[in-house]
């Protein structure tokens, strides 16, 4: 009988336990992402909707950060292998922490499932008590993946790892120079490419931040929370005070409706009772009106024919003219946040996004009210339709707080069939609930590189991409039109408002810059916004700034609503009409106030971090002052820095909506 051969005894066997110990764990790694990225969520809804990205990605990130982590544990291996009697003990340290991060991964995948965001210390702030971890069973009882099956692989994670270990590190040892050398270089060679699709040649930003490993989130927190401890109670409570006033300044006579019942809660606003409605705020607690709010992807201003009457060119958006001229448009609409989801939770909540946190994915745990979810609460049915995967920006997340249903189908993603399905569903279900319904949609086919559109002839896909964009500007804006004429009969239609705007625009070379990632100009921020429906019969066209944070606000105005918010946008529809803007977008901040649009931070400029002066009204940019004026420069820097300080403490630390 043949005795299993047994390991030869090397200097170098802790080493070639820490090489399989890695290759052993980034196997794991893979198959929980797996496990992650293709199952449905505990809702019964994909986690993602196009996994196989996803999954590529995946592989690479935790071969990168795994390979981070092991490298010093295996340098020192090798280096004190015939030396340091008590080698072993590198391998056996390395072990124990790779369990533990292994284990808070898989934590922080299911927490991701639940509640789409990762594991981290706020997280813990938020959900520490033990109501909060009693639930967890209950919660894996209902899973609509598979129930129960967290403590399954729970279970299974250390063996799978002592077994795979094993066999590798068998087979490692039967390796000759040639076999470790090629191991080497190709791990190296994997390593590299790694960083370099994730870097360079696939860059997905909120691809990245759903698919973060767990160290790097942890280290990116922590780092914040250093950088937030120079944060005194004395600098929130003068700030406090000062967005506070300039809030009540912009919103003129409306700001002495409401108080400021906590100091603990910066922006957080409740109304004063008695207070007096006008016309809109009556017909709208007589008739109950419904809402239609469509948000068009990449709808810049600069393209849109009602904002540019003096363009020779045929209009792109013939339909959005058309409402514009029987309803009320805005002149002078400025994004709040950039990309696609910044926008669109920046128009739900009222303010502009984190500077430095992502909305989205780090901070999904706030509580935070959108206008939806104030109107649903009031009693309207809420409903949103998307033709892109909400999963992906994991605008999911935030929808399910918000709206009773999300409706994705990832068959009708083009916007022919996009409206055509979501028409039917509005006329034949939603307005047939007995109650007022609030809808949302967002499209996609004005979406980069511009040539989603089925069937798209191949003389229009060799145009340049600023021709593709107005050509597929004009196929979405008929879609909208064909969408509304099949409304328009239905009996509810007439006491329905009608919104229109876009999520932002999208550079086209203008001051350098063709991406939307790199800039915070007028190309990017410049939208159309219209509204009709029934207490804005009377056509009007308003030529001061606002912007999307603005929007909440005003919807909640026509609903004939009044509900405690931290909305830091003003009612649009308010007697005094003051411009003011204020927005992030990709690290570039921008504010409109006193007749004047600064934007800090461009990558390039006149000064470190780059900043640009221009008119209000020069809305095609093309005069900077910033030479001209630069104690305006200093002043709407303060101005600027100051509110968004007070939006930034709020969200990091939940403090938007107080609990009743």
């Amino acid at each position: 009988m043949n005795a299993t051969p047994r390991m030869p005894k090397s200097p170098f066997r802790d080493s070639i336990r820490i090489v399989s110990y890695f290759f052993a764990f980034w196997i794991v790694h893979s198959g929980l992402r797996a496990l992650l990225i293709f199952r449905v969520d505990p809702y019964g809804t994909p986690f993602v909707n196009k996994p196989a990205g996803y999954i590529f990605h995946a592989i690479c990130i935790d071969f990168v950060w795994l390979a981070e982590t092991t490298l010093p544990f295996l340098i020192l291996s090798l280096l004190l292998a015939c030396k340091f009697k008590g080698r072993r003990v590198f391998s056996s340290i390395y072990l124990g922490l790779q369990f533990v991060l292994l284990f808070a991964t898989y934590l922080d995948h299911e927490i991701q499932r639940f509640m789409g965001c990762h594991l981290t210390f706020a997280f813990f702030d938020t959900y520490k008590d033990a109501s909060s971890v009693m639930m967890f069973p209950e919660y894996s009882a209902v899973d609509a993946s598979v129930p129960y099956l967290q403590f399954v692989v729970f279970a299974l994670l250390i063996p799978v790892v002592l077994l795979l270990s094993y066999f590798l590190r068998r087979g490692f040892c039967k390796l000759d120079t040639f076999g470790w050398r090629g191991l080497t270089i190709g791990s190296i060679v994997f390593f590299f490419a790694s960083l370099l699709c994730l870097n360079v040649i696939w860059i997905e930003a909120n691809l990245m931040h759903k698919l973060a490993p767990l160290i790097s989130v942890l280290y990116k927190e922590w780092q914040m929370k250093q950088s937030e401890t120079k944060i005194t109670p004395e600098m929130v409570a003068k700030a406090t005070r000062k967005a506070r006033s300039y809030w009540a300044e912009i919103e003129g006579e409306g700001g002495q409706n409401w108080e400021y019942p906590d100091a603990k809660y910066p922006l957080y606003r409740v109304p004063k009772k008695d207070i007096p409605m006008d016309s809109t705020w009556a017909l709208a607690r007589k008739n109950h009106p419904n809402f239609i709010v469509i948000f068009l992807e990449s709808h810049r201003g600069l393209d849109v024919g009602f904002l540019n009457p003096e363009d020779p060119r045929p209009s792109a958006t013939p339909v959005l003219d058309s409402l514009a001229s029987v309803g009320r448009a805005w002149m002078r609409m400025q994004v709040s946040g950039m990309p696609t989801v910044d926008g669109l939770l920046s128009s739900h909540l009222g303010i502009p996004p984190h500077r430095t946190r992502q909305l989205a994915t780090e901070l999904s745990t706030i509580k935070a009210p959108s206008y939806a979810s104030i109107m649903r609460d009031s009693g309207y049915v809420a409903h949103f339709f998307s033709a892109a995967d909400p999963a992906g920006d994991n605008l999911s997340v935030w929808f399910r707080k918000w709206y009773d249903r999300v409706h994705y189908n990832r068959n009708l993603e083009d916007d022919s069939t996009f409206f055509l399905a979501a028409s039917r569903y509005m006329r034949d279900s939603l307005a047939r609930s007995g109650k007022p319904f609030v809808a949302g949609l967002i499209s996609r086919s004005n979406h980069s590189p511009f040539t989603l559109i089925p069937g798209m002839p191949d003389s229009i896909r060799a145009l340049p991409q600023a021709d593709r964009m107005r050509y597929t500007m004009q196929w979405t804006d008929k879609q909208v039109g064909a969408f509304l004429d099949s409304l328009a009969k239905e009996p509810w239609f007439k006491n329905t408002y009608i919104v229109v705007m876009a999520d932002h625009g999208f550079p086209q070379g203008e001051h350098g810059v063709s991406t939307i990632g790199t800039g915070g100009y007028s190309n990017s921020t410049w939208i159309p916004f219209v509204i009709t429906g029934p207490a804005l019969r009377s056509p009007k066209v308003y030529d001061f700034t606002t912007s999307q944070m603005d929007i909440a606000p005003t919807l909640l105005h026509l609903a004939g609503i009044r509900a405690p918010n931290s909305f830091a946008g003003h009612d649009m529809l308010r007697s005094n009409l003051t411009s003011f803007a204020l927005g992030v977008h990709v690290g570039v901040e921008a504010i409109t106030a006193d007749g004047f649009r600064l934007l800090t931070g461009l990558p390039s400029g006149p000064r470190d971090g780059g900043d640009v002066l221009f008119a209000e009204e020069d809305m095609y940019q093309t005069r900077s002052l910033v030479g001209l004026w630069p104690e305006k420069i200093f002043d709407l820097q303060a101005l600027a820095d100051t509110l968004l300080f007070v939006n930034d403490y709020s969200l990091s630390r939940n403090l938007l909506q107080k609990a009743p």
